[in-house]
């Protein structure tokens, strides 16, 4: 009984820490983007004044 309850306790940090990590990899996600779109408008402008 007493192993049940490890594997349990176990289980449980293991699917804890893979919502943590799955949070964490959304966020980053998320600012990987972020800069993306930012300079990504930069480079629009900066290709407006080029041009003129």
């Amino acid at each position: 009984m007493a192993q049940i309850a490890k594997a349990s306790k176990s289980t449980q940090k293991k699917v804890a820490y893979q919502k943590k990590q799955e949070q964490g990899g959304k966020k980053v996600l998320e600012w990987i983007f972020g800069v993306l779109v930012v300079l990504a408008v930069l480079f629009v402008v900066y290709s407006i004044f080029i041009v003129s």
